[in-house]
Formats: C-alpha cells, sequence, structure tokens
C-alpha cells in the first residue's frame, strides 16, 4: 500500500505528505524540525493541550499495531523510519495551528505549499498514492462483478450514435490532460531538484567566473536536457 502523496522540501528539510485514514497529513516532527521558529514540542503542545484541537479531526498519535502499520507502509513507499509512536497532523489541525501561530516562516510555508499545488483551505492536493490505490479497489471490486450474458445487438440510429462519438473525444481530452499532468509533475520534480542541488553549492568569488563559462559552455553544447543539465550542477557542490 502506497501512502505516500508527496515529497516537499523546506528549509532543506524533507516533509512527507502521506495519506492516512483516508486524509493527507503531515508527520509533527518533521514539520518542527523544517519550521525553524517553531520550538520542538511546539506544535505537539498546541495540540494536546491548546483547546480548541480535536484528536481524530485535527491530529493523531499512531502507536501500537498502527504504528507497525504506519512503518511497514512507509517502508513499502520508500521510507524508513523508526518510532514506537509517532504524531501526524491532519489539515485541520494544521490550519488552526498556523492560525494561531502567526509568524512569517508559517505564511511562507503555506505559500509554498500552494506553488506545490496544496491547499489547507480548500484540501486540494495531487493525492497520487490515494488514486492509485482508489483505482486498485475499483478494479477489484469490478472483477467481483459477474459478468452480464450477451445480448443480441439492438439496432442504433445515428442519433443514438452521437453520444459514442462525444465519448471519444471526452476520452481523447482526458488523455491529454493526463499527459499535460504528467509533464507539470516532471517539471515540479526537476525544479525541486534543482533548487535543493543549487543551494548546496559553495562557489568562491575565484571560482564564479568558471563556474558560469563552464554552465553556459554546458547549455551550448548540450542544451537543456534535463538529467545532465543536474549532474553538471551537482559538480560544483562543495
Amino acid at each position: 500500500m502506497n501512502i505516500l502523496i508527496r515529497k516537499l522540501i523546506f528549509n532543506e528539510s524533507d516533509i512527507h505528505l502521506i495519506l492516512w485514514n483516508d486524509k493527507p497529513c503531515f508527520f509533527v516532527s518533521e514539520l518542527s524540525k523544517a519550521l525553524d521558529s517553531v520550538n520542538k514540542e511546539d506544535i505537539s503542545v498546541f495540540l494536546r493541550y491548546g483547546g480548541s484541537a480535536v484528536k481524530g479531526v485535527d491530529y493523531d498519535v499512531v502507536g501500537g499495531t498502527e504504528a507497525r502499520d504506519l512503518r511497514s507502509y512507509l517502508e513499502s513507499s520508500g521510507i524508513k523510519k523508526r518510532f514506537a509512536h509517532t504524531m501526524i497532523i491532519y489539515f485541520e489541525g494544521l490550519k488552526k495551528y498556523f492560525n494561531f501561530r502567526k509568524t512569517i516562516e508559517s505564511r511562507d510555508f503555506i505559500n509554498y505549499m500552494a506553488k506545490c499545488k496544496v491547499s489547507l483551505e480548500e484540501g486540494v492536493v495531487f493525492e497520487k498514492a490515494a488514486i492509485e490505490n482508489k483505482a486498485s479497489d475499483a478494479a477489484a471490486a469490478i472483477s467481483e462483478v459477474p459478468t452480464p450474458a450477451p445480448q443480441p445487438p439492438a439496432a442504433v440510429s445515428a442519433i443514438e450514435a452521437k453520444p459514442a462519438v462525444n465519448k471519444k473525444k471526452e476520452a481523447a481530452v482526458l488523455d491529454k490532460a493526463s499527459s499535460n499532468y504528467s509533464e507539470f509533475l516532471k517539471h515540479i520534480s526537476f525544479m525541486e531538484e534543482f533548487v535543493d542541488a543549487f543551494n548546496k553549492i559553495n562557489i568562491t568569488a575565484d571560482k564564479s567566473v568558471a563556474f558560469t563559462k563552464g554552465m553556459a559552455k554546458f547549455l551550448e553544447d548540450n542544451g537543456m536536457q534535463t538529467d545532465t543539465f543536474l549532474k553538471e550542477i551537482k559538480k560544483w557542490i562543495v
């Protein structure tokens, strides 16, 4: 079961957006690490004792058998974590916390999520994992439905045939939208990796000219090929 929706990077810290109890959520520990202005225990104290947060709606503490299942699901998504119990925060809880702790960094994080197509206000998120899981469940449900016995073909008038043409057009539009969505995700992934790599580059003044000439020569010879471009950038990481 793949519960990973997105991997975000904020302040050079990994933040995993996962699906738990059919709702998108974050690990409180990862958020606390990424938000430099937040005390390590600030979010958990607010959720437990702030008075406005409700367990099961705004947050959950995952422990026991559920914690073991969560670790297993994370590992199947390529994420290895060690914990006996962990706190997760749903979108409703995060909205309440940001309304309580109105810092510049909180606003920056909300803006960053908006760029990643994640909205706390509307609960909008590209739930790749959820879509895959629902598709799998739908396929399983379809396989359980008995196949109806074949019926003799009925006469189809010209008027009745028109909706079929429209369905073909709709399918073509959906295919195009799916292709555009895949391309969009590729661009987002490239930009995240590029920013992460570029932030790690340590170019001294005496190397800045060499770096500029080197990148210009690379682009002239190779064009904008994302994979090779990232490899070239990473060569300058010290």
